[in-house]
């Protein structure tokens, strides 16, 4: 123990008092600044935050622009339906019309009640056309459906006896196929045996700018063979020629 405490004196004269205050002195400063200096704690949660405002503004920005461009379809909807209701109205005005057939005498081709489409755009009348007339002198100007027959100029002449119509001379072909009678390539109910009022065998003009019509129900129509009500019709009472047929779905196409 002697020899500690010895060792432990000559230590502290080995060292400089001066020096030792000094050594004490400044970790006392380090201690004092190490009590003083603020604490930093490092956070991520202000830049989440930053994050999640810029994420509702984007959806904000995002939500605005499909309902933007939700309304523009529907306008473009509604205007593209508006536009096809005005083509529409204008065709069915100006170029096409429905007219409903009245009766039996274009049977078997047409029924009664079926609607037909009828235009008169650019239209010339053609043979076996089948074409609305406003017949002046029937029915107060009622509509017919009748089929031309003849043009302008041709000599129309029927054999009432035989049932056989004639065309510039020629006989129109007659033919039968399984239970259907056909004449010039379209199908009719029976023959010309009913002359109405015109007389057999005769032969007559059409007039210019006038038309020989028949129904298809040959002895159950009234149409040119009844001169006093119908006879050669002018051009000016053809309304169009029937193009389609849209009633009944079981005659649904166009017209032959």
């Amino acid at each position: 123990m002697a020899d500690k405490e010895k060792d432990r004196q000559d230590t502290m004269e080995a060292i400089d008092p001066d020096e030792y205050k000094k050594f004490l002195e400044g970790k006392n400063d380090k201690e004092d600044e190490l009590e003083e200096a603020p604490i930093i704690v490092k956070s991520t949660r202000h830049i989440e935050l930053q994050k999640e405002r810029e994420l509702k503004e984007e959806t904000k920005k995002e939500t605005a622009a499909n309902a933007h461009t939700a309304a523009n379809e529907v306008f473009e909807w509604l205007e593209s339906i508006l536009m096809a209701v005005v083509v529409i109205v204008l065709v069915f005005t100006f170029i096409i019309r429905v007219n409903t057939v009245d009766g039996t005498s274009m049977e078997p081709t047409l029924s009664g009640g079926q609607k037909l489409l009828v235009t008169d755009l650019f239209y010339t009348p053609d043979y076996n056309d089948i074409v609305i007339i406003q017949a002046a002198r029937l029915d107060g100007g009622k509509p017919i459906v009748k089929r031309i027959i003849g043009l302008p100029g041709d000599k129309i002449k029927i054999d009432f006896t035989e049932g056989i119509v004639y065309r510039n001379g020629k006989a129109l072909e007659i033919k039968s196929e399984g239970h259907v009678l056909y004449e010039d390539g379209h199908a009719i109910n029976t023959l010309t045996t009913n002359n109405i009022e015109m007389i057999s065998g005769e032969e007559y003009t059409v007039p210019e700018e006038s038309y020989f019509v028949l129904g298809d129900n040959r002895n159950n129509s009234t149409d040119s063979r009844k001169i006093s009500a119908v006879g050669f019709v002018n051009k000016d009472y053809i309304a169009g020629r029937a193009i389609f047929s849209i009633f009944p779905f079981n005659k649904f196409g166009f017209m032959n």
